[in-house]
């Protein structure tokens, strides 16, 4: 009897010691699964960043080609500056091959590391100015206001790869 005892304990260790690599096993490929998923949001995260830093570096050469006065802008004369675009919603912006790359400007520069020069928009953007007295109604007061003038910059840039997409909107106002 002794003896039948003994080989029972020993199919018991084999089978927990199965169940036991089984675990580890299943605790390994979690690890090696959460280390892939965390290395893809990395490199999405830098393909955006990339995509952002372009995004702002065209940006920044729209506004500086405005800085001077109103007199150098070139609205309507030259590709990227244009008149105010009916572009209340952010759709228009978002459809970028349909609605409005035949009017933007490509960024001076290549830049590493992207998959395509970005591009901007100067909109020249004319409205009553700010010098009313208050009263709403007082339509003398909104003529001698005269209108003010501003521009609305938007420059859309890709990172590494044409799914990281980023759109950077600012207002400009020259003083003269």
């Amino acid at each position: 009897m002794r003896k039948n005892n003994f080989f029972q304990q020993q199919g018991a260790t084999l089978i927990v010691g199965l169940i036991m690599v089984l675990a580890i096993t299943i605790v390994g490929l979690s690890a090696v699964r959460g280390t892939a998923l965390q290395e893809q949001m990395a490199g999405n995260m830098r393909d955006r960043q990339l995509a952002f830093q372009a995004s702002e570096s065209a940006l920044r050469q729209a506004e500086a080609s405005l800085i001077g006065g109103v007199a150098t802008v070139p609205v309507g004369l030259q590709q990227g500056f244009i008149e105010s675009l009916d572009s209340s919603s952010t759709a228009f912006w978002q459809d970028y091959d349909v609605n409005w790359k035949a009017l933007a400007a490509t960024y001076a520069e290549d830049l590493a590391n992207v998959s395509e020069r970005p591009m901007f928009v100067v909109e020249e953007v004319s409205y009553y100015g700010s010098g009313l007295d208050g009263n709403a109604n007082d339509f003398a007061s909104l003529m001698k206001a005269g209108m003010d003038v501003r521009y609305r910059v938007t420059s859309r840039a890709v990172g590494g790869s044409t799914d990281a997409q980023v759109i950077v909107q600012s207002t400009y106002r020259n003083e003269i």
